[in-house]
């Protein structure tokens, strides 16, 4: 059979892996897809290392193994994905953004060779601030050289059509983990585990992702000193890594707050199940994210969620005062509030809240986005032939 579906990103995490197993055993692709991971060394985030090595026997391919992303060079590695590109002859690429030379080549790669590229985004409006003339550009730019786009919700779809492009060729369920690896170990933590076995709080709050500035930490541990100030007895944990993390090892300190905040450092897929298993609540308070995969994670675990107005899921996962809480990224005074609220609730309320998260979650799965990439291939290609 031919080869249908060639996928490429730039370094793969687990949550890639889980997207390309969903592809790879679907029963109208399988066998008729690879991977391509451009990058074996660090990735985007350069000295953090999110990269899985847990692949089983999936086609995957890594052009540079040895080489991270900040050390490679575009144009090397646009020339090595052109290559491998004309050796698999793929029927449609999915290509993860506009924005690198190696993505602008995959896609002109897929127009010089009369074959389809479907664009992989994550991109709102608010992510930055617009300038109409590179707004139109773009808009061009990803027309001309785009068939198709899957993404990740309702922001993400929003900006595709502001930027013009055709409603009945954009795809969702671009944002998804492997829920049921999630649901399945947070399950069997608790059933098998204590917080204490894992060195954990009794109660918490937790926090899992960069310790960087556009993830608005110092809003949340002062809004956590509030509600600790109302009469909270819970604690907050914070899983990851990153430049912010002096400086806000030192606003813990400075704050009276070290007994009751946890810097628990860069976990793996797997070291991170406790942590969500024991928690009372999780939160993302950034004041920039494309979507935040953390919050699937999290709802899959089922915990209830406290989600900043910033982020990309907020309006496709959180139902506000269902399965947790929105707040104003820009208003401290509503994220202690609403820390406040949760950290009120008992058990009955944090159950309820957790199995709401599983259930508005459960529709961003992985075989739910690999029936989006099929769909839309089968709507690209009609329109090929239709056209021919």
């Amino acid at each position: 059979m031919s080869q249908l579906l060639s996928v490429i990103w730039i370094d793969w995490y687990a949550y890639h892996v889980a997207r390309f197993r969903a592809l790879a055993e679907h029963p109208a692709m399988r066998g008729r897809v690879s991977g391509l991971e451009l990058v074996g060394g660090s990735g985007v985030h350069q000295s953090m290392v999110f990269r899985s090595a847990d692949r089983g026997e999936l086609p995957i391919e890594t052009l540079l193994p040895a080489t991270g992303w900040s050390e490679a060079k575009q144009s090397r590695m646009a020339q090595l994905l052109w290559r491998k590109l004309d050796q698999l002859d793929p029927e449609v690429v999915l290509v993860p953004g506009y924005y690198t030379a190696p993505a602008l080549a995959a896609a002109v790669w897929a127009k010089r060779r009369n074959r389809k590229a479907i664009l992989m985004t994550e991109t709102t409006r608010g992510d930055h601030e617009r300038v109409w003339w590179k707004e139109a550009a773009k808009g061009r730019l990803i027309r001309t050289l785009f068939d198709a786009a899957i993404a990740g919700g309702n922001r993400h779809v929003a900006y595709l059509r502001e930027l013009q492009f055709p409603t009945s060729r954009i795809g969702r369920f671009y944002d998804v983990v492997d829920n049921e690896f999630f649901r399945r170990g947070a399950a069997l933590s608790r059933k098998t585990g204590t917080p204490a076995q894992f060195q954990l709080p009794e109660r918490y709050f937790l926090y899992v992702g960069r310790l960087a500035p556009e993830k608005n930490l110092e809003a949340l541990i002062r809004s956590f000193a509030a509600a600790r100030a109302r009469g909270s007895q819970s604690s907050l944990v914070l899983v990851g890594d990153g430049p912010l993390r002096p400086h806000l090892e030192s606003q813990v300190q400075e704050a009276g707050l070290g007994p009751y905040v946890r810097f628990a450092g860069l976990k793996s897929t797997s070291e991170i199940l406790p942590y969500y298993s024991f928690a009372h609540a999780f939160v993302l308070p950034s004041r920039q994210e494309p979507w935040g995969l953390v919050v699937n994670e999290a709802m899959a675990a089922g915990l209830p969620v406290i989600v900043s107005n910033r982020c990309g899921c907020a309006g496709d996962l959180v139902m506000h005062g269902i399965n947790g809480f929105l707040f104003d990224a820009d208003h401290e005074q509503e994220l202690t509030d609403v820390l406040w609220r949760v950290d009120q609730w008992g058990a009955h309320e944090q159950v309820l809240a957790g199995r709401r998260s599983e259930e508005l979650v459960s529709r961003y799965s992985p075989r739910n986005w690999a029936e989006e990439v099929l769909r839309l291939v089968r709507t690209v290609s009609f329109t090929c032939s239709k056209a021919a």
